[in-house]
Order: structure tokens, then C-alpha cells, then sequence
């Protein structure tokens, strides 16, 4: 959490002299486009494509963030910067202040604040923020990233959860069937002692908000992709899922 927290105030403080009232926003990632422009040696304009019913405002600041690839030494700030141009649903940013030793890439995450809209600001949600789409077992997108933050209710979180528990356990019990040499011995946390694939087989949604609190307080090893569920559950599950000591 205290990660969390950091990454929030880099954004803070960028934006410090804008006087941006963060009270009633929410932080939120959006992609970058293949498309770059050197303004100059310290400065790339990149561009985001934007849905039809989301806006953002000229000048409005945005960081950026590079994606968790082959380890967390990838997923670092890479500058920040402005919306200079806006062209209908594409919205350009001139980015600098880039001091690591990565080039800015087609997918690196532009964080910046967006005006909270009135749904349950549940743990889906918070995961959609960081640009994170779960799969289930089929490869079938669980929520919309854009869409999740104008209609989403209690209602509608207890059902993604539901169904998110029976993938889990789906998948489990098929490879305790198919493939068993694949059930692990997990080797410490909360978990220790139990078999990977025999804890998935026997899911609890308490499971799941654990390893959902996780991912939320270490967006940084899942943002800007998709994820099969039951997959990243096993991983989490293997590693002693790692869980977050709440205040």
C-alpha cells in the first residue's frame, strides 16, 4: 500500500500547481498509442485514443508509467506531462522528464485524474483503474475497462465475484483430474502446507478478496494487461499469496 500511496503523490505533486481538488477524482490508466513525436531531446508527444463518451481537458496532466514485462525493473514513471492537442478521440501529451534508462513504448500506462462517476467503487473497479481486464478460463473478457466506471453496482460485483470463485474452482478440479502433477506444494503464508490446485478446487470468495486486495495494493505487476484469473490466482497461491497488512 505504501507503493500505492508514493505512485499517488508523484501524481500529486506533478500537478501540485495546477490546484487540482483531488477529493471528488479518481486515478486512472489509459494506453498509449504506437504513436510518438520527439518534440525535442527531452520531450515525446504520445497520443491516447479515448471512447466517445470519455473526455479529457486540454492541459490536463497525465504520468507515465511503463508495463510489468520480464520483471518489476520495466514497470517504472517515465515522465509526465500536459494534453497539448486534442483531435476529436485522440489526445496527444507532451511527456518529459524521463529519467530512466527506457524508451517510451506503444502500451506504457498515462495515469490522470478523471471526475468520480456514481457506481460502487468496488474492488473490480479499482482493478479496471489500473487498465486491468481478467479473463476467465475461456479467454472471455469478465468486465469492460471503460465502460465499468459508468454502470456498476453491489449487485453487480456480487455476481462477477460469484462467477469469478466458480472459474477458479473450475479450473482447479479439471487439472486435479487432467494433469495433477501440476497441484504444487505451497511452501509458506496463509496457505502453507496445501496443495495449489486443491486449494483453487475449494475457492472461497474470502480467497479471492484477499489475492483482489493484493493485486489492487501491487497494480504495478498486472496494470495495462489481461489476465486469465484462475492463472494469476494459481501464481499468487504458488508464491505464498502475499496478502496486505490493512490499517
Amino acid at each position: 500500500m505504501k507503493k500505492y500511496m508514493l505512485f499517488w503523490m508523484l501524481l500529486v505533486g506533478a500537478t501540485s500547481f495546477a490546484q487540482i481538488d483531488t477529493a471528488n477524482k479518481i486515478l486512472r490508466a489509459f494506453p498509449i498509442t504506437d504513436y510518438m513525436l520527439d518534440l525535442d531531446d527531452s520531450t515525446k508527444l504520445v497520443q491516447i485514443e479515448m471512447p466517445e463518451n470519455l473526455k479529457l481537458k486540454d492541459k490536463q496532466i497525465g504520468l507515465l508509467y511503463g508495463l510489468y514485462e520480464s520483471s518489476a525493473a520495466t514497470a517504472i514513471q517515465k515522465g509526465y506531462g500536459k494534453c497539448q492537442l486534442i483531435k476529436g478521440n485522440y489526445y496527444y501529451f507532451a511527456i518529459n522528464k524521463n529519467n530512466s534508462s527506457l524508451p517510451i513504448t506503444k502500451g506504457d500506462l498515462l495515469y490522470t485524474f478523471m471526475e468520480k462517476t456514481n457506481i460502487h467503487t468496488g474492488q473490480l473497479p479499482k482493478l479496471a483503474a489500473h487498465f486491468i481486464r481478467l479473463q476467465d478460463v475461456y479467454e472471455n473478457s469478465l468486465y469492460d475497462r471503460y465502460n465499468i466506471f459508468l454502470k456498476w453496482s453491489k449487485e453487480d460485483e456480487r455476481k462477477l465475484m460469484d462467477s469469478i470463485v466458480r472459474d477458479i474452482r473450475f479450473t482447479g478440479e479439471y487439472f486435479l483430474k487432467e494433469n495433477p502433477s501440476m497441484d504444487v506444494l505451497i511452501q509458506k503464508g496463509d496457505y502453507k502446507g496445501q496443495k495449489t490446485l486443491y486449494v483453487m478446487a475449494e475457492c472461497m470468495e474470502a480467497d479471492v478478496i484477499k489475492f483482489f486486495d493484493y493485486m489492487i495494493a501491487r497494480p504495478r505487476n498486472y496494470a495495462g494487461k489481461e489476465w486469465k484469473v484462475s492463472e494469476i490466482f494459481a501464481t499468487w497461491l504458488s508464491e505464498g499469496a502475499p496478502t496486505v497488512i490493512k490499517e
